[in-house]
């Protein structure tokens, strides 16, 4: 597990919460007891160090620990650069670097590569803006479905002009069902200074993953709408309609 973080760290937070012992009043077996005024300290691993980033009072514990550390994450401020995705996906050849590299036995999947977790990056709450010009501005939608058995995620990009929503496209979406051991997700990435928008649809099973072509999408601030270009692999073009 070691030797799998450092191998890529540039994808995680890697968060450790802390106390200190002159505040644990009591300690039986595996398990301790806190001081009733105890405070615990949260540190994120940078650089090499452990970086004090937060801390609550033991009363105050966190009922839900991952979206507590997002939290963290969002405030500061790395999540609204990884909402634009990861550059991978912009590759000519990233689907057919997929197919090649992801198939059962490999240990050299490129998805393995990725600095951005889709998935955690959307379960958090905060959805960024991200400003093109002085009228154009990107917003994020998400909509979420789950049950026992499945989990149903999409993320819509809407494009804003004078804080009036003109037209939106589907960018992240991601769905997983548990009987058949089998998932799909569609990852991006967006550059806003070329004004352009990378999709692939991911599926994944017991035996890999693969890739659809990648599609792209340009942001057309002239029509205020997103158009369709052609697909890597020539795929039909056309103008994207309002989701």
């Amino acid at each position: 597990m070691e030797r799998y973080i450092n191998a890529r760290i540039n994808r995680y937070d890697v968060f450790a919460i802390a106390l200190n012992k002159r505040m644990v009043k009591d300690i039986r077996d595996d398990e301790f007891l806190p001081d009733s005024n105890a405070v615990y300290k949260t540190y994120l691993l940078t650089n090499g160090k452990w970086i004090q980033t937060d801390s609550f009072r033991v009363q105050d514990v966190p009922k839900d620990t991952g979206r507590y550390l997002m939290n963290i994450s969002c405030r500061r401020g790395k999540k609204s650069l990884e909402v634009l995705g990861d550059s991978l996906v912009s590759l000519l050849d990233f689907s057919d670097r997929v197919n090649y590299s992801c198939t059962s036995g490999r240990e050299d999947c490129v998805l393995d590569c990725l600095r951005v977790d889709y998935f955690l990056l959307f379960s958090s709450a905060r959805m960024p803006v991200m400003l093109l010009d002085a009228a154009h501005k990107l917003l994020f939608k998400k909509c979420k479905e789950k049950s026992k058995l499945e989990e149903h995620i999409k993320v819509y990009a809407l494009l804003s002009v004078n804080n009036k929503v003109t037209d939106s496209v589907l960018c992240y979406e991601y769905y997983s069902n548990a009987e058949n051991l089998s998932a799909y997700e569609q990852i991006f990435y967006i550059d806003t200074n070329q004004r352009k928008i990378w999709t692939v649809k991911l599926t994944y099973d017991v035996e890999g993953a693969g890739a659809d072509a990648v599609k792209v999408c340009t942001v057309d601030l002239d029509r205020n709408c997103f158009v369709q270009e052609n697909a890597i692999k020539n795929n039909p073009t056309g103008v994207l309609k309002n989701e």
